[in-house]
């Protein structure tokens, strides 16, 4: 933890005579980055997962641009941006164009699916299980800090997968219906707030829940946001998740841990959400949270400085639990531990508070990320 992090994250009072340090509470935002880590670390078949095109491998933008034919390849490379795209066919209000959205809506969902397979993540998401492994440690919770919550912007469902690998139940926030998963709604189980919605969730009430597989197919019935510049959460459930995530910011975080978010224009419902919830805590004469923003140091300083309104911010470079020192180098070290930022992050965490005896028993899959076990 930083020196400036220490002074703004202040013990609260355990009773009126004496102050006891209390864990921090500890809330992650998970973005396409952090699935893009999944893939890199299962060292399967190359696979890009995100939106812009990475070294050799089309982005998924790309590709979509490739299956909707040459006339709607209006930029292509690393400025495609398929969400400003749908957003104006969408818009325009000619049916065909609303089609060919729909189709390229179709096209995300086949893209993310068949890439995942291909990876061989799809139901085995080891970082993230590993992350929930790390705080299911009791001794952890009791004195460093304690898991109250994960949000994402991600459609895939992989922490539900990973919940329910950890937990055996999973906590979306609200209730629904699987026959693949145990609802629960408690404390216990820390949330997964799926902002956006999920390839596998389908419209009831209470929602119905499945896993995403190879063999998942499209249905104008999933219950998500589809990429688009403007995620509108006005509608059940995502009118509820947002309320349950910014009561989480406001009421229960004392670090945000931004993992793979590249915070952009067209993530500005969670940048509002975020923004609320800091000037939330102020006006109640509380201190903001501090935000850790877990990628490259460079995507790191380049969020510091265009979400200059977010208060706290600390790019990877500036951690203190573990060795990051060298994501500061220009450029920095290009090793493939080091190319892989939450699967290294995750593992100098670890070997820190193991270090400090700040940890017990690691599970099966944090001992696996560690090189314990294989």
């Amino acid at each position: 933890m930083t020196k400036e992090g220490k002074s703004k994250l202040k013990p609260k009072k355990a009773g009126a005579k004496k102050a006891a340090i209390q864990p921090l509470r500890v809330v992650y935002l998970v973005g396409a980055g952090a699935t893009q880590s999944e893939v890199s670390f299962r060292g399967a078949k190359p696979v890009n997962v995100l939106m812009r095109d990475s070294g050799s491998l089309e982005g998924v933008a790309t590709r979509i641009l490739n299956r909707a034919g040459t006339d709607w390849k209006l930029a292509t490379g690393e400025q495609s941006d398929i969400e400003k795209l749908i957003s104006l066919l969408v818009g325009c209000g000619i049916d065909s164009f609303a089609r060919k959205a729909e189709e390229m809506r179709q096209s995300y969902f086949d893209e993310i699916r068949f890439s995942l397979t291909e990876a061989k993540v799809i139901d085995d998401p080891k970082l993230a299980t590993g992350l929930l492994e790390l705080h299911c440690d009791e001794k952890l919770k009791k004195s460093v800090e304690t898991l109250t919550g994960i949000l994402t912007t991600n459609h895939d469902g992989l922490f539900q997968i990973a919940s329910h690998k950890v937990y055996g139940k999973v906590n979306l926030g609200i209730p629904f219906k699987s026959s693949e998963f145990t609802c629960v709604v408690e404390d216990a189980v820390p949330p997964i707030i799926q902002l956006h919605g999920s390839f596998t969730w389908k419209f009831s009430v209470p929602i119905d829940v499945a896993s995403l597989r190879k063999e998942s197919i499209y249905s104008a019935d999933t219950t998500w946001i589809p990429p688009a510049i403007l995620k509108e959460s006005k509608t059940y459930p995502f009118n509820k998740l947002s309320g349950i995530a910014y009561e989480l910011l406001s009421k229960r975080c004392d670090v945000l841990r931004v993992i793979g978010a590249s915070l952009t224009q067209n993530d500005w419902n969670v940048l509002a959400l975020i923004f609320n919830a800091q000037r939330h805590r102020l006006s109640t004469g509380n201190d903001v949270f501090r935000i850790e923003l877990i990628m490259s140091h460079k995507g790191g300083l380049e969020i510091k400085s265009n979400c200059s309104y977010l208060k706290e911010m600390f790019p990877i470079g500036a951690l203190k639990e573990g060795n990051f020192e060298d994501f500061k180098l220009t450029p920095p070290p290009a090793t493939p531990e080091l190319s892989n930022k939450f699967a290294y992050w995750l593992k100098e965490k670890a070997r820190y508070h193991r270090n400090q005896n700040q940890i017990g028993t690691l599970g099966r899959y944090m001992s696996q990320i560690l090189g314990d076990t294989k």
